[in-house]
């Protein structure tokens, strides 16, 4: 661990029922149990996930108890978009459901800007895109 760098990973543990599919998810604390959830629509993302969350002997993603590695928001990241979302340049970017982002801004909180050179992403939610999220809401 390289001290004070908001590049540190973190380890935590994910709300029962909760499973992380990959890289770039955006994770949000679940109340006041000290545990980790995917993002919903309305929530402030706190990190990212840095892979998939811990999984049993027999290799299946847990769903108690399970836990994963994520970075605090920092700088410009790599996240999980929604599928089908078209981005340009210096977009605002939303947090969305199931831990991704978008473009839709309805009841969302602003995760931060699009500095990518422009693309659509696939029909299925997962491309990484990247967003610089300095301007992420925190309230």
């Amino acid at each position: 661990m390289v001290a004070f760098s908001a590049n540190d990973p973190r380890t935590a543990t994910l709300k029962d029922a909760t499973t992380v599919s990959g890289v770039g998810y955006l994770l949000t604390n679940d109340s006041t149990n000290n545990k980790l959830d995917l993002t919903a629509a309305n929530e402030i993302a706190i990190g990212v996930s840095m892979g998939e969350s811990s999984r049993d002997a027999d290799l299946v993603l847990e769903t108690a108890n399970a836990t994963v590695s994520f970075i605090p928001l920092n700088g410009t990241m790599m996240i999980a978009s929604a599928a089908s979302q078209t981005y340009t340049t210096g977009a605002l970017v939303y947090v969305q459901a199931a831990g991704v982002v978008g473009t839709t801004s309805s009841s969302r909180k602003l995760l931060g800007v699009y500095v990518g050179t422009g693309e659509t992403t696939s029909s299925s939610a997962g491309d990484l895109v990247p967003i610089n999220v300095t301007q992420a809401a925190t309230s």
